[in-house]
């Protein structure tokens, strides 16, 4: 196991008042070798507070978080991990290839192998071309791409990414999921953030929820998704709409305009008695759309769920 949070909690105090604010209420969960880990949950959630916890950057008021077994005040242990922070800021003067160098200095790079892992590195995240541009005329996007680039420059054993995909194009986006990808393919293991959910879906292999401090929901992509029906759209040109009408009250949505009526169902075999009456009506079929569940699904009913138990 690569990474163990145990019931860990943060208290924040806010400023001028003696209010208490518990930012993440005793959550646990691990992060096993080589897996791509989906942390989500809406903004303000306590995605952010509990990397920084992972980092050391904050200290928990209780429970305990152990990475390699160790403690992340190593400095062995800090070596093996990179870290993307969600709003990445560099030296403005120095140029991507001068962060980059600095930050290979950092970790003790060997000089000789700088300049070739420097390159590669750049390209990889696709800043080749602005190798010699100062950071300081960076767009959101292209600091961004750098910061993936330092994350990962060490050749890190874990990798933390706090909402890398934010500022973003979708082209951005799909090059970053296939960097994460490829990191996971070189055995690498990577926690990040995120809230755009069908990027999670494409890449995870485990997902963890977390809402108002709390986790709320925890597992498998594969598991949680199942390919099962969701829901099915239908829409349907007949003359007769009337011979429908029974069926109102069992759809989840049903609608007439022009002669057509627009179905969505949440049973397949209220759909095929629909189908059926169409047909025995002479009927058309313009529309039949099934549709399985995602894991937005997931999430929503997760934080639905979560909402009802804090009330």
């Amino acid at each position: 196991m690569i990474l163990q949070v145990k019931n860990i909690k943060k208290i924040f105090s806010k400023h001028f008042s003696s209010r208490k604010v518990i930012a993440i209420d005793d959550i646990s969960f691990n992060i096993n070798k080589n897996e791509i880990f989906g942390y989500l949950g809406p903004n303000g959630a306590g995605k952010t507070t509990t990397i920084k916890m992972i980092m050391g950057l904050l200290k928990p008021n209780n429970g305990n978080i152990e990475i390699f077994d160790s403690n992340i005040s190593y400095k062995h242990i800090r070596s093996c991990i990179g870290y993307l922070p969600e709003n990445p800021s560099f030296y403005p003067f120095l140029t991507a290839y001068e962060t980059l160098k600095m930050i290979c200095a950092l970790y003790g790079i060997d000089k000789k192998q700088q300049d070739d892992r420097i390159k590669t590195f750049l390209s990889l995240v696709g800043l080749n071309e602005v190798i010699s541009r100062r950071v300081g005329s960076f767009s959101k996007g292209m600091t961004q791409r750098l910061g993936i680039a330092q994350a990962i420059i060490n050749d890190p054993e874990l990798i933390i990414l706090d909402e890398p995909l934010s500022g973003l194009d979708p082209i951005g986006r799909k090059e970053i999921k296939d960097i994460i990808l490829l990191m996971k393919r070189r055995g690498k293991t990577i926690m990040f953030s995120s809230h755009i959910l069908p990027d999670i879906e494409m890449i995870a292999d485990r997902v963890c929820i977390i809402n108002k401090g709390k986790i709320v929901g925890t597992g498998y992509i594969n598991d949680i998704i199942k390919r099962q029906l969701k829901e099915i759209d239908m829409e349907i040109l007949i003359d007769n709409p009337q011979c429908l009408e029974a069926y109102r009250n069992k759809c989840k949505f049903f609608a007439e305009r022009d002669n057509i009526i627009y179905i969505t169902v949440e049973d397949e075999n209220t759909a095929k008695e629909i189908k059926m009456k169409v047909e025995e009506h002479n009927g058309k079929i313009l529309l039949y759309m099934p549709r399985e569940s995602k894991l937005e699904d997931y999430f929503v009913d997760m934080i639905k769920v979560g909402d009802k138990k804090n009330e």
